[in-house]
């Protein structure tokens, strides 16, 4: 496809919509509160005063209208697909909406998601053929409906869920807007780069009214109409550019992000947890109850969420860089992030007399202990659970390729590129599980229970990362299924046996 869309039309897209996206934002906060769109503080906030809501309307209107007007401009097309995503978006955003004004019941507005995704996938496409790495393309069928509905409920619901915080949201969404821009324009998929930077000028304005301490929040207007508009681009422009903004993209794009919402909803599933009321267990937001503050947590998020970026642009539009980069980058900012809730929630008291201070004042020096108490509490328990996970995956390669004679000569040199990755992506899995952080004095059934979560969706995640990231040497799935069953198993005996040792002892 011929590229028509540069940087100087893209450019005039971010400005143009900059300049009348940040005034109409200032206007519509004074306008707000006399309609009732306010945001009063209760349990769940993390504010303490009265706040305009639904500030998300003015680039849900403007975006796509400037959008429309450079694309006209310019000689470009709309087809189909990409009105069935503005009028979908619309909808959707138009219901959210309402619900900032007057709440409606859950089922209600899961309702509108369905129709706007239904609107989508009737009127646009689907995902059906994914580029799988070194495995081609998979043609999944029909199936790619059911995985067009949950990718689309689940980034509208992740992109609300993460909308608690002065200017996460808006920030996540100016980087990714940004780089799928950047990403289209080099694909030619000229429609989307000029939605793109037009979306990333619109979040700027909007940006600089809800960065801490916010002035306005976007409500669920904005935040539900942005995780709806990501994913759409996502499946709209994935079979026209080919591996370049393909499901894995958005994936590592967005990873922050999915790993929050994902991981959070495990963990309160796993716990018994009621999944749809309203809580404040996202990392974010207890990092926010320790003590520290917005712009902290904030910068935080937007840093890791930078970095995801510039991998991803890297990777996908540059050159492929291995899989165990991959891995690392994504998992190794979230694992700290873990980390560090983890320490300050369970040595809050002992810090804040340490150093004379709220936690929220601690100096950036200081945020490296939970990496050390971390290895002094469960170095060893790590080092072990690393080996059991070599020891499983050499075994399942064995089994897959029946050379027991030369299979850990093959083993090692079949999958060098992987294995750290997946020695992380356990390790990992099983941090945010709690297995290294918990007093377990028994192997019980939760225990139990853990492990297999842990293990399942490691399995889950590598064989993901293998078919959507394309690493530079494929690693059969059926040797990813084994490894993760036997890492289980492998992690089970370990813990048996220490615990069986420990009541010895005793």
């Amino acid at each position: 496809m011929l590229q028509t869309v540069d940087l100087n039309i893209l450019l005039v897209c971010f400005v143009v919509t900059f300049i009348l996206v940040w005034p109409a934002v200032r206007l519509f906060r004074q306008l707000a509160p006399s309609v009732g769109l306010i945001d009063v503080p209760n349990l769940r906030s993390s504010h303490v005063r009265s706040i305009p809501l639904a500030g998300g309307t003015v680039f849900v209107i403007i975006v796509p209208l400037v959008s429309l007007i450079v694309a006209r401009q310019t000689g470009i097309l709309l087809g189909r697909e990409d009105w069935a995503l503005l009028i979908a978006g619309w909808f959707i955003a138009f219901v959210s909406l309402i619900d900032d004004w007057r709440p409606l019941p859950a089922r209600v507005r899961l309702v509108a998601q369905v129709w706007a995704a239904l609107g989508l996938i009737i009127y646009g496409r689907y995902l059906r053929y994914f580029g799988a790495g070194g495995f081609g393309v998979v043609d999944v069928g029909w199936l790619g409906v059911l995985i067009t509905f949950v990718w689309i409920l689940g980034m509208s619901n992740a992109f609300n869920f993460m909308d608690g915080m002065d200017g996460l949201v808006a920030g996540q969404s100016l980087i990714a807007a940004l780089a799928v821009a950047w990403l289209s324009m080099r694909t030619g998929l000229d429609w989307i780069a000029i939605l793109s930077a037009a979306l990333g000028g619109g979040l700027l304005g909007f940006l600089l009214h809800n960065l801490p301490p916010a002035r306005v929040f976007m409500g669920d207007v904005g935040s539900i109409w942005l995780g709806f508009m990501f994913a759409g681009m996502a499946v709209i422009g994935a079979p026209r550019s080919g591996e370049r903004l393909s499901l894995g993209f958005w994936v590592l794009l967005l990873g922050i992000f999915l790993l929050d919402s994902g991981l959070t909803l495990g963990r309160r599933i796993l716990q018994g947890e009621p999944v749809l009321e309203a809580h404040r267990t996202h990392y974010y937001q207890r990092l926010l109850r320790v003590g520290w503050g917005h712009r902290r947590v904030t910068t935080l998020y937007l840093v890791m969420a930078a970095v995801l970026a510039s991998v991803a642009v890297i990777h996908f539009d540059f050159w492929r860089l291995p899989f165990s980069y991959l891995v690392i980058v994504g998992l190794m900012a979230f694992a700290g992030t873990y980390a560090l809730v983890h320490y300050v929630e369970s040595y809050k008291v002992e810090l804040e007399t340490e150093r004379g201070s709220p936690l929220g004042k601690v100096t950036a020096g200081g945020l490296l202990k939970p990496f050390s108490h971390l290895l002094r509490h469960s170095g060893v328990v790590l080092l072990s659970d690393g080996f059991v996970v070599v020891i499983a995956y050499a075994i399942a390669f064995g089994l897959r390729f029946a050379a027991w004679d030369s299979s850990y000569y093959q083993f090692f040199v079949g999958i060098r590129d992987g294995i750290i990755a997946i020695i992380f992506v356990h390790l990992t899995l099983n941090l945010v599980a709690g297995l290294y952080v918990e007093n377990l004095d028994r192997l019980a059934s939760r225990s139990l229970q853990k492990l297999f979560f842990s293990a399942a969706l490691s399995g889950m995640t590598l064989i993901l990362g293998e078919v959507l990231l394309g690493p530079v040497h494929a690693i059969p799935i059926s040797v990813l299924l084994l490894g993760a069953a036997f890492a289980f198993i492998g992690f089970a005996a370990l813990r048996y046996a220490r615990f069986s040792k420990s009541s010895i002892e005793a």
